[in-house]
């Protein structure tokens, strides 16, 4: 028995491809959908009911922009005072010595002829100022201090209104009388390079300078005064008188010397 064959039509193949087609696009989305519910199902599992995800923080470090601090103002800070005490050279300073009874007992008076004289705590101008006293001061005299050559230098006193101690230069000083031992007129040891002389007018004028323009006398010489004579400057000689020690000028007209007289340079 002969077999019977199956032809297929063109139209046939046609209808076969969409029939395959549609089985291809039937089974793609059947995948899908599968694919799509276990998802979802997974989702569910591991978000559990109620849950609220925790807000991210800012990250460490983030430029958040911190509070300016002022810088602080640069005020000056005021510098430190010291308060210094001017040193004065004239604060009184009491003598050390006070006189014996003795010479309380023979004390004289004496007067300062000048104003503007120190005294002081010693016989020279190496010692302390005690004080500044101006003319007609009244002074208790106590004690002669002769200088190395003789003459006589300075005088230890007590000035009556203040009560005070101390030296001053006898030839500021006119006194009153003699102290025990003191002659009126003391002959002192030889200064060498002096000439002696004798005062001849009744009166002269000592001076601090070689003139008489501008220059008020210091004091005077009577007429006999032993002068001891340095030199000669001009119409002047510069002298020291004997009884007080005095250095200073004095006209030469009215002074005899013993013998001739040098020229020297006046005495700044």
């Amino acid at each position: 028995m002969r077999r019977r064959s199956v032809r297929i039509t063109p139209l046939g193949y046609i209808v076969l491809s969409i029939i395959i087609l549609v089985m291809l696009v039937s089974i793609y989305f059947i995948v899908w959908s599968m694919r799509g519910s276990k998802n979802e199902d997974l989702t569910a599992s591991t978000s559990p009911s109620g849950y609220t995800p925790t807000p991210s923080l800012a990250p460490v470090g983030a430029d958040t922009p911190d509070p300016t601090v002022a810088p602080a103002a640069d005020t000056p800070t005021p510098a430190a005072t010291s308060t210094v005490t001017p040193k004065q050279d004239d604060t009184p300073e009491p003598a050390t010595k006070t006189p014996s009874p003795e010479q309380v007992q023979s004390a004289v008076d004496g007067t300062l002829n000048s104003s503007g004289v120190y005294m002081r705590a010693g016989p020279g101008q190496s010692y302390s100022r005690v004080g500044t006293y101006s003319s007609g001061t009244q002074l208790k005299i106590y004690e002669v201090v002769y200088g190395t050559g003789g003459e006589l230098d300075y005088y230890f006193v007590k000035v009556v209104k203040e009560n005070l101690y101390g030296y001053i230069a006898a030839k500021f000083v006119d006194k009153a009388g003699l102290l025990p031992g003191e002659s009126a007129t003391p002959t002192p040891k030889a200064i060498a390079g002096t000439i002696p002389g004798t005062v001849s007018a009744s009166v002269v004028a000592l001076r601090t300078m070689p003139t008489t323009e501008g220059n008020t006398p210091i004091g005077e010489a009577k007429k006999g005064d032993s002068v001891l004579i340095y030199f000669k400057t001009g119409d002047f000689y510069y002298i020291q008188v004997v009884a007080t020690g005095v250095q200073c000028y004095a006209a030469a007209k009215f002074i005899t010397p013993s013998t001739t007289v040098p020229t020297g340079t006046p005495v700044p």
